[in-house]
Protein backbone atom coordinates (compact mmCIF):
# COMPACT_ATOMS: atom_id res chain seq x y z
CA UNK A 1 0.00 0.00 0.00
CA UNK A 2 2.79 2.35 0.82
CA UNK A 3 5.10 1.77 -2.03
CA UNK A 4 1.53 1.80 -4.32
CA UNK A 5 -0.26 4.63 -2.95
CA UNK A 6 2.10 6.83 -0.78
CA UNK A 7 6.17 6.61 -2.07
CA UNK A 8 4.80 7.26 -5.89
CA UNK A 9 3.93 10.97 -4.77
CA UNK A 10 5.78 13.27 -6.64
CA UNK A 11 5.87 15.88 -4.15
CA UNK A 12 6.51 13.00 -1.41
CA UNK A 13 9.57 11.47 -3.14
CA UNK A 14 11.22 15.27 -4.11
CA UNK A 15 10.61 15.98 -0.51
CA UNK A 16 12.29 12.76 0.68
CA UNK A 17 15.19 13.12 -1.49
CA UNK A 18 16.05 16.65 -0.92
CA UNK A 19 15.64 16.42 2.73
CA UNK A 20 16.71 12.54 4.00
CA UNK A 21 19.33 9.79 3.14
CA UNK A 22 16.46 7.06 2.63
CA UNK A 23 16.76 3.33 3.19
CA UNK A 24 14.19 0.74 2.56
CA UNK A 25 14.82 -3.00 3.98
CA UNK A 26 12.22 -5.93 3.80
CA UNK A 27 12.23 -6.44 7.98
CA UNK A 28 11.73 -10.19 6.90
CA UNK A 29 15.24 -10.67 5.76
CA UNK A 30 17.75 -11.78 8.42
CA UNK A 31 18.96 -7.93 8.21
CA UNK A 32 15.79 -6.61 8.48
CA UNK A 33 14.81 -9.12 11.25
CA UNK A 34 17.90 -8.03 13.35
CA UNK A 35 16.61 -4.14 12.87
CA UNK A 36 13.43 -4.50 13.49
CA UNK A 37 14.51 -5.90 17.21
CA UNK A 38 17.19 -3.38 17.74
CA UNK A 39 14.36 -1.28 17.19
CA UNK A 40 11.88 -2.90 19.29
CA UNK A 41 9.55 -2.77 16.71
CA UNK A 42 5.84 -3.78 17.42
CA UNK A 43 4.38 -3.67 13.69
CA UNK A 44 4.71 -3.50 10.18
CA UNK A 45 5.94 -1.05 7.94
CA UNK A 46 8.09 0.21 10.46
CA UNK A 47 8.85 4.15 9.33
CA UNK A 48 11.64 5.31 11.38
CA UNK A 49 13.44 8.68 11.53
CA UNK A 50 17.35 9.24 12.92
CA UNK A 51 19.32 12.02 12.56
CA UNK A 52 23.32 11.57 11.64
CA UNK A 53 24.44 10.42 14.94
CA UNK A 54 21.84 7.15 14.53
CA UNK A 55 19.87 8.84 17.37
CA UNK A 56 15.83 8.25 16.72
CA UNK A 57 13.73 11.10 15.93
CA UNK A 58 10.65 9.78 15.59
CA UNK A 59 8.65 7.01 14.39
CA UNK A 60 5.48 5.73 12.99
CA UNK A 61 3.38 2.23 11.39
CA UNK A 62 1.46 1.09 9.22
CA UNK A 63 -0.25 2.96 6.02
CA UNK A 64 0.05 6.63 5.50
CA UNK A 65 -1.68 8.50 2.52
CA UNK A 66 0.81 11.08 0.71
CA UNK A 67 -0.19 13.81 2.38
CA UNK A 68 -0.01 12.63 6.17
CA UNK A 69 3.41 11.20 5.24
CA UNK A 70 4.75 14.40 4.17
CA UNK A 71 3.10 16.29 7.07
CA UNK A 72 5.67 13.54 9.22
CA UNK A 73 8.61 14.68 7.45
CA UNK A 74 8.20 18.38 7.80
CA UNK A 75 7.74 17.56 11.49
CA UNK A 76 10.87 16.24 11.55
CA UNK A 77 12.63 19.13 9.52
CA UNK A 78 11.08 21.50 11.82
CA UNK A 79 11.49 19.68 14.81
CA UNK A 80 7.99 19.79 15.61
CA UNK A 81 5.71 17.23 17.60
CA UNK A 82 8.18 14.34 17.33
CA UNK A 83 9.71 11.77 19.89
CA UNK A 84 12.33 14.51 20.78
CA UNK A 85 10.55 17.51 20.63
CA UNK A 86 8.03 15.86 23.68
CA UNK A 87 11.15 14.38 25.32
CA UNK A 88 13.08 17.69 25.14
CA UNK A 89 9.43 19.68 26.54
CA UNK A 90 9.04 16.97 29.35
CA UNK A 91 12.84 17.45 30.56
CA UNK A 92 12.13 21.52 30.96
CA UNK A 93 9.45 20.15 33.41
CA UNK A 94 6.35 20.64 30.86
CA UNK A 95 4.57 18.11 32.56
CA UNK A 96 1.14 18.97 31.18
CA UNK A 97 -1.02 16.32 29.69
CA UNK A 98 -0.25 17.52 26.07
CA UNK A 99 3.55 16.89 26.45
CA UNK A 100 2.55 13.79 28.63
CA UNK A 101 0.19 11.86 26.41
CA UNK A 102 2.25 12.05 23.40
CA UNK A 103 5.36 11.25 24.89
CA UNK A 104 3.90 8.05 26.30
CA UNK A 105 2.55 7.02 22.91
CA UNK A 106 5.71 7.46 21.66
CA UNK A 107 7.54 5.59 23.89
CA UNK A 108 5.03 3.13 23.61
CA UNK A 109 5.44 3.04 20.10
CA UNK A 110 9.33 2.52 20.79
CA UNK A 111 8.80 -0.89 22.50
CA UNK A 112 10.00 0.75 25.80
CA UNK A 113 6.72 -0.17 27.98
CA UNK A 114 7.77 0.69 31.45
CA UNK A 115 8.66 4.05 30.75
CA UNK A 116 5.08 4.21 28.71
CA UNK A 117 3.48 2.66 31.73
CA UNK A 118 4.64 5.17 33.85
CA UNK A 119 3.88 8.53 32.05
CA UNK A 120 0.38 7.17 31.39
CA UNK A 121 -0.15 6.60 35.10
CA UNK A 122 1.40 10.22 35.93
CA UNK A 123 -1.03 11.39 32.94
CA UNK A 124 -4.02 9.98 34.84
CA UNK A 125 -3.31 12.46 37.64
CA UNK A 126 -3.35 15.50 35.55
CA UNK A 127 -6.51 17.88 36.64
CA UNK A 128 -6.94 18.56 32.84
CA UNK A 129 -6.84 15.65 30.80
CA UNK A 130 -9.18 14.64 28.18
CA UNK A 131 -11.98 12.45 27.84
CA UNK A 132 -11.00 10.38 25.04
CA UNK A 133 -6.85 10.59 26.24
CA UNK A 134 -8.19 9.33 29.73
CA UNK A 135 -10.04 5.93 28.49
CA UNK A 136 -7.23 5.61 25.96
CA UNK A 137 -4.53 5.94 28.60
CA UNK A 138 -6.44 3.60 30.99
CA UNK A 139 -6.83 1.48 28.14
CA UNK A 140 -3.15 1.54 27.56
CA UNK A 141 -2.22 0.65 31.07
CA UNK A 142 -4.26 -2.00 31.29
CA UNK A 143 -2.74 -3.89 27.72
CA UNK A 144 0.32 -3.04 29.45
CA UNK A 145 0.25 -4.58 32.48
CA UNK A 146 -1.30 -7.58 30.24
CA UNK A 147 2.42 -8.09 29.16
CA UNK A 148 3.35 -8.84 32.76
CA UNK A 149 0.52 -11.32 33.50
CA UNK A 150 -1.63 -8.51 34.82
CA UNK A 151 -4.97 -9.57 33.64
CA UNK A 152 -7.00 -7.74 36.39
CA UNK A 153 -6.41 -4.24 34.72
CA UNK A 154 -8.31 -5.34 31.17
CA UNK A 155 -10.93 -7.42 32.67
CA UNK A 156 -11.63 -3.68 35.09
CA UNK A 157 -12.12 -2.28 31.90
CA UNK A 158 -14.11 -4.20 29.61
CA UNK A 159 -16.47 -3.42 32.62
CA UNK A 160 -16.01 0.03 32.66
CA UNK A 161 -15.30 0.83 28.95
CA UNK A 162 -17.78 -1.11 27.31
CA UNK A 163 -19.61 2.09 25.41
CA UNK A 164 -16.33 3.47 24.01
CA UNK A 165 -14.62 2.41 20.72
CA UNK A 166 -12.05 0.51 22.61
CA UNK A 167 -13.94 -2.02 23.82
CA UNK A 168 -13.33 -4.58 21.40
CA UNK A 169 -9.82 -3.91 20.99
CA UNK A 170 -9.78 -4.67 24.45
CA UNK A 171 -11.53 -8.12 24.28
CA UNK A 172 -9.25 -9.01 21.35
CA UNK A 173 -5.94 -8.33 23.62
CA UNK A 174 -7.37 -10.27 26.46
CA UNK A 175 -8.01 -13.32 24.06
CA UNK A 176 -4.52 -12.88 22.32
CA UNK A 177 -2.87 -12.98 25.63
CA UNK A 178 -4.89 -15.96 26.74
CA UNK A 179 -4.53 -17.94 23.22
CA UNK A 180 -0.27 -16.82 23.13
CA UNK A 181 -0.16 -18.68 26.65
CA UNK A 182 -1.80 -21.18 25.38
CA UNK A 183 -4.60 -20.97 27.84
CA UNK A 184 -7.56 -22.42 25.35
CA UNK A 185 -10.36 -22.79 28.05
CA UNK A 186 -9.93 -19.06 28.87
CA UNK A 187 -9.69 -18.11 25.78
CA UNK A 188 -12.80 -19.89 24.45
CA UNK A 189 -14.99 -18.55 27.44
CA UNK A 190 -14.04 -15.15 26.71
CA UNK A 191 -14.95 -15.50 23.24
CA UNK A 192 -18.20 -17.09 24.39
CA UNK A 193 -18.74 -14.01 27.35
CA UNK A 194 -18.20 -10.77 24.47
CA UNK A 195 -20.26 -12.53 21.43
CA UNK A 196 -22.95 -10.87 23.77
CA UNK A 197 -21.23 -7.33 23.22
CA UNK A 198 -20.37 -7.77 19.85
CA UNK A 199 -22.77 -9.64 18.43
CA UNK A 200 -22.91 -6.66 15.57
CA UNK A 201 -19.16 -6.35 14.83
CA UNK A 202 -18.46 -8.61 11.33
CA UNK A 203 -14.94 -8.32 12.09
CA UNK A 204 -15.21 -10.14 15.83
CA UNK A 205 -17.50 -12.81 14.58
CA UNK A 206 -15.50 -13.68 12.25
CA UNK A 207 -12.35 -13.56 13.64
CA UNK A 208 -14.24 -16.23 16.56
CA UNK A 209 -15.04 -18.23 13.37
CA UNK A 210 -11.89 -18.78 12.10
CA UNK A 211 -10.17 -19.09 16.03
CA UNK A 212 -13.09 -22.59 16.01
CA UNK A 213 -11.63 -23.58 12.64
CA UNK A 214 -8.22 -23.74 13.80
CA UNK A 215 -9.58 -25.46 17.45
CA UNK A 216 -11.84 -27.87 15.68
CA UNK A 217 -14.26 -26.47 17.92
CA UNK A 218 -18.00 -25.38 17.85
CA UNK A 219 -17.78 -25.35 14.10
CA UNK A 220 -21.58 -25.47 14.26
CA UNK A 221 -21.80 -22.15 16.24
CA UNK A 222 -18.88 -20.79 13.90
CA UNK A 223 -20.82 -21.34 10.88
CA UNK A 224 -23.91 -19.44 12.49
CA UNK A 225 -21.75 -16.47 13.51
CA UNK A 226 -19.37 -16.57 10.18
CA UNK A 227 -23.30 -16.06 8.21
CA UNK A 228 -24.18 -13.38 10.66
CA UNK A 229 -20.88 -11.64 9.88
CA UNK A 230 -21.78 -11.73 6.14
CA UNK A 231 -25.21 -10.56 6.82
CA UNK A 232 -23.67 -7.08 8.56
CA UNK A 233 -21.36 -6.08 5.32
CA UNK A 234 -22.56 -5.03 2.22
CA UNK A 235 -21.19 -7.66 -0.69
CA UNK A 236 -18.04 -4.24 -1.72
CA UNK A 237 -16.45 -4.65 1.23
CA UNK A 238 -12.95 -5.10 1.49
CA UNK A 239 -13.62 -7.63 4.23
CA UNK A 240 -16.17 -9.50 1.81
CA UNK A 241 -14.15 -11.88 0.14
CA UNK A 242 -11.89 -12.47 3.39
CA UNK A 243 -15.23 -13.49 5.55
CA UNK A 244 -16.02 -15.86 2.59
CA UNK A 245 -12.91 -17.77 2.78
CA UNK A 246 -13.60 -17.98 6.60
CA UNK A 247 -17.07 -19.76 5.59
CA UNK A 248 -15.33 -21.98 2.90
CA UNK A 249 -12.86 -23.04 5.54
CA UNK A 250 -15.90 -23.77 8.77
CA UNK A 251 -17.78 -25.58 5.68
CA UNK A 252 -14.61 -27.52 5.12
CA UNK A 253 -14.41 -28.14 8.49
CA UNK A 254 -17.26 -29.57 8.62
CA UNK A 255 -16.81 -32.24 5.71
CA UNK A 256 -19.16 -30.43 3.82
CA UNK A 257 -16.53 -29.40 0.78
CA UNK A 258 -18.57 -29.40 -2.58
CA UNK A 259 -20.25 -26.16 -0.36
CA UNK A 260 -16.81 -24.79 0.88
CA UNK A 261 -15.39 -25.04 -3.00
CA UNK A 262 -18.95 -23.17 -4.13
CA UNK A 263 -18.07 -20.45 -1.42
CA UNK A 264 -14.58 -19.59 -2.29
CA UNK A 265 -15.62 -19.86 -5.35
CA UNK A 266 -17.91 -16.56 -4.74
CA UNK A 267 -14.58 -15.03 -2.86
CA UNK A 268 -12.71 -15.77 -6.36
CA UNK A 269 -15.35 -14.05 -7.97
CA UNK A 270 -14.51 -11.00 -6.24
CA UNK A 271 -10.77 -11.09 -6.28
CA UNK A 272 -9.77 -13.52 -9.24
CA UNK A 273 -6.14 -13.03 -8.64
CA UNK A 274 -5.49 -14.17 -4.60
CA UNK A 275 -3.27 -16.93 -4.24
CA UNK A 276 -4.28 -17.80 -1.16
CA UNK A 277 -8.04 -18.02 -2.15
CA UNK A 278 -6.66 -20.09 -5.06
CA UNK A 279 -4.79 -22.23 -3.05
CA UNK A 280 -7.26 -22.55 -0.48
CA UNK A 281 -9.98 -23.53 -3.74
CA UNK A 282 -7.10 -26.57 -4.51
CA UNK A 283 -6.98 -27.21 -1.22
CA UNK A 284 -11.01 -28.09 -0.76
CA UNK A 285 -10.21 -29.93 -4.16
CA UNK A 286 -7.78 -32.25 -3.43
CA UNK A 287 -9.48 -33.08 0.18
CA UNK A 288 -12.25 -34.33 -2.60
Amino acid sequence: MLDAKTYSNTDLINLAKENFVNLKINAESENGQKLFDEFKGTGYPLIVFLDSNGNELDRFYGYKPSYEFSIKMKNILDGKNTFTYFLTEFEKGNHSSEILKPLADKYREKGEDDIALSLYLQLLNEGNIAKDDFVESKYYIATLSLKQNNIKLINDFLIDFQDTDLFENAVYELIYHYQKNKQIDEELSTYQKYLINLYNSPQFLNSYAWRMTELNQNLDDALDKVNLSLSLLNQDDQAYPMVLDTKAEVLWKLEKTNEAIQIINQALLIDSENQYYKAQKEKFENSK
